[in-house]
């Protein structure tokens, strides 16, 4: 009884591996569809402009804000592009001296806010919007209440700065006082309304062509005289570093060059001619 069934078995085990092979089974495909990190990658980038990149900050502001035991505190606050500054401060009703002060500022992280570097005995924080400041409180928030609006200083409008007419003499070389002379030979220069330049170098006379758009300033190559000197160390300085000048501030404390938002390259105060 035995061979039977290991015969009937065989058979079956024959039957299976003639039969048909399996089809494979199609797992229909999805459409692929774009990752959140994908349509991240390709959004548009975020924008990076600020007070400090985007306004045209550098200026006078002033205004007449509240004060606690006098009618009010005349206030001019004078930024330039080096970020020194310099405040002026009168009381009101209490003395007409005004209080002069200056140093260097700093922005905050977000290039909005504005800090009085070694500000003591006043307001030191401002928010910086178009053309006018906002003093801030010491926690740095906008002062609120019904005298909210007396806490701004209002850019004053000069809208195309004065250089023509005025003989500018040099002070500062790269922050290095330009030593006084007996004989003056102190290097100085004077601004055409036709966008001509000329003026005395230390031992040259020298003449060229200048271009302003705003605060924008660019000179085109001099030409000097070719006078022989002792020590011209002063005028090749001076002559070189108003090449590389793209742009000017002018106030109250008088001229200065600079290139981009780098400390002042020269400076210069209003003298007769």
């Amino acid at each position: 009884m035995i061979k039977p069934v290991i015969l009937s078995l065989s058979a079956c085990l024959v039957l299976v591996a003639c039969g048909p092979a399996p089809t494979e089974t199609s797992v229909p495909t999805q459409p692929l569809t774009q990752s959140p990190t994908a349509q991240t990658d390709t959004a548009a980038a975020p924008d990076k402009s600020n007070s400090a990149n985007s306004l045209d900050w550098a200026g006078e502001y002033k205004g007449v804000v509240p004060c606690a035991d006098c009618e009010g505190i005349e206030t001019s606050l004078t930024l330039n592009m080096d970020q020194s500054y310099q405040l002026s401060t009168i009381y009101l009703g209490k003395d007409a001296t005004a209080f002069k002060q200056q140093g260097q500022f700093e922005w905050d992280a977000n290039g909005s806010v504005i800090r009085l570097l070694n500000q003591k005995d006043g307001p030191a924080l401002y928010k910086v919007g178009e053309n006018q400041l906002f003093q801030l409180d010491i926690q740095g928030q906008v002062i609120s209440g019904d005298l909210a609006e007396n806490y701004k200083l209002k850019k004053q409008n000069k809208t195309e700065p004065t250089l023509t007419g005025v003989r500018w003499k040099l002070m500062e070389i790269m922050g290095q006082r330009v030593a006084a002379t007996e004989p003056d030979m102190t290097p100085y220069l004077q601004f055409g309304e036709d966008g001509r330049v000329s003026g005395f170098a230390g031992c040259n006379q020298f003449t060229g062509a200048y271009e302003t758009e705003g605060l924008r300033l660019t000179f085109k190559p001099m030409a000097t005289t070719e006078k022989a000197c002792l020590n011209a160390s002063v005028e090749q300085q001076f002559l070189t570093t108003l090449q590389g000048v793209d742009n000017y501030s002018l106030n109250d404390s008088g001229l200065a060059f600079y290139k981009a938002r780098t400390a002042a390259l020269l400076r210069f105060s209003e003298a007769q001619p």
